[in-house]
């Protein structure tokens, strides 16, 4: 994180922001209000670490970076027993986490989409960020219905209602959310760590995407083709300039 600041020298004011938001993470640079939310949310996280609760899932993802999982796999989902303990294993480490907060609050998003709810925690503080800028909502799809209510109930407890969770798979559902809606500002890409569906939904993107929009990838050294997509998308014409935080990559968009 610390070598992806120092490599981002774009005169666009974005990436100024961009660099402040990532030392502010790096530094912990947290102010009292944000601190009360974050502590509400790891709070929940905490709740689910050790949750021994069975339950079984359909994962429309690539499953791990050594499942090559077919199309047709990810397009009708696994299903697999698992607890909550091990779902909640899917959501951001608390420091990545609170980049996606800081980041939230720097560019200021009227209209913010994540890819992969997860439990809610990083949907959680993307959602405070915009409570406490006092704008802005928040769209997050989630594959499986049952994680999908477990992170309705977490934002629920949270009263975080500026944000709504659809369940859907994200081939399904985005298109029809990018018809509904209006320029998007800010995407978190976290869900189907597959080469071919992150450049898809990258171009899905594309027309919808307000001018300076930023994009979030995770985990785009999850496995080599998630380094090939992300080398790729980087790449693009369409991309002012791109930071690279091993973990996470992030884009603006011309």
């Amino acid at each position: 994180m610390y070598r992806g600041m120092l490599s981002l020298k774009h005169p666009e004011i974005s990436a100024s922001k961009i660099k402040r938001a990532i030392r502010e993470t790096i530094h912990n640079k947290i102010s009292l209000e944000e601190q009360i939310w974050i502590n509400r949310i790891e709070q929940i996280r905490k709740q689910f670490t050790d949750n021994p609760t069975p339950v079984t899932v359909l994962d429309y993802g690539a499953g791990n970076p050594d499942s090559q999982r077919s199309e047709d796999e990810m397009t009708h989902g696994m299903a697999s027993a698992v607890t909550y303990g091990e779902i909640s294993l899917g959501s951001k480490p608390a420091l990545w986490a609170l980049l996606l907060l800081k980041l939230i609050r720097m560019l200021q998003p009227e209209l913010a989409i994540e890819l992969g709810t997860c439990i809610g925690i990083s949907t959680a503080y993307q959602s405070v960020a915009q409570l406490l800028n006092g704008k802005g909502r928040l769209i997050s799809i989630e594959g499986s219905e049952v994680i999908a209510n477990i992170a309705k109930k977490n934002l629920e407890s949270l009263m975080l209602d500026q944000t709504e969770i659809i369940c859907g798979t994200f081939k399904e559902v985005l298109p029809e959310i990018l018809e509904k809606t209006s320029a998007v500002d800010y995407v978190f890409i976290d869900g189907h760590h597959d080469e071919q569906a992150t450049i898809a939904y990258f171009e899905l993107l594309l027309p919808h995407l307000s001018s300076g929009a930023i994009l979030v990838f995770d985990d785009i050294s999850w496995s080599s083709g998630m380094r090939r997509a992300w080398e790729k998308i980087s790449k693009h014409s369409a991309v002012t300039f791109a930071v690279d935080l091993k973990m996470l990559g992030i884009c603006r968009m011309n």
